[in-house]
């Protein structure tokens, strides 16, 4: 509808990150968002719908059967959470980037009833949550203006002139390997310790958690969705990274030479 407002809901650039098949971790994605949402149709890039979802498998089966029509799909979700309107959601899986979209402008995050907007932001974060601990996902964003935050540390170091290629979609891909190499250079000189505890000072004990495979969670907003305690994150972003490049040069280190 015209005025409706497209958002990302959780998102990953994952050319440059994803570790395995793109086209089966998306159906992982799916399976982990069934367990939340109620798939209702599928649909492929040559014009391929099938609507009446009624299991997993058969979304699984489907792709699989036809991996050509299917290399770019989305399924999409009505959520059962919200009662007053139909409430849809649509994962978008190609082999540049995973997100899940709302066409609401997160107005069900900030109904009059500041309770009701916190339970909704919970049920958002335990589903990002699942979704970000599949192991072959290192980096996943919660919103498409960074609300929060699940993946490796290293990805929070974001060098601009690097992720606005991997952030533009065009080369997304050929970014790939100068992210893994930064990535490496990023966790064999700053201490998982140090990017917690400048979190932490900045954001919160409570809004840092340590994860399974050496991941962390970060949450920059306030409760609710909506209200971000940071502000802008990717000016906060920036200065962690400047930060970092300061703590490295008194080291000798230049991390990222552009």
């Amino acid at each position: 509808m015209a005025e409706d407002i497209e958002r990302w809901l959780m998102f990953t650039h994952w050319g440059s990150y994803l570790k395995g098949d793109y086209i089966e971790v998306g159906l992982d994605v799916t399976e982990i968002l069934i367990k939340h949402l109620e798939a209702c149709q599928l649909d492929g890039w040559k014009d391929t719908a099938r609507e009446n979802i009624d299991s997993f498998e058969s979304i699984r089966k489907e792709v699989l059967s036809d991996r050509d029509s299917y290399s770019l799909y989305k399924v999409t979700f009505r959520n059962p959470s919200v009662t007053e309107e139909v409430y849809v959601n649509r994962l978008f899986v190609t082999d540049a980037y995973l997100f899940l979209e709302e066409y609401h402008g997160l107005k069900v995050f900030q109904t009059e009833d500041k309770e009701i907007n916190a339970q909704r932001t919970q049920t958002l974060l335990d589903v990002f949550t699942n979704v970000a601990g599949h192991p072959a996902l290192e980096e996943l964003w919660m919103i498409d203006d960074r609300r929060a935050f699940m993946g490796k540390p290293a990805y929070l170091y974001r060098p601009e002139p690097l992720y606005e290629r991997v952030e533009g979609g065009l080369y997304t891909l050929d970014a790939k390997e100068e992210v893994i190499r930064l990535v490496e250079e990023f966790e064999s000189h700053v201490p998982r310790e140090w990017v917690i505890d400048y979190l932490q000072d900045r954001l919160g004990a409570d809004s840092v958690q340590e994860m399974e495979d050496g991941k962390i969670r970060v949450l920059f907003y306030d409760r609710e969705l909506t209200k971000n305690k940071v502000g802008n994150t990717r000016k906060f972003l920036r200065t962690f990274e400047r930060h970092v490049d300061e703590y490295l040069l008194q080291k000798g280190i230049r991390l990222y030479k552009g």
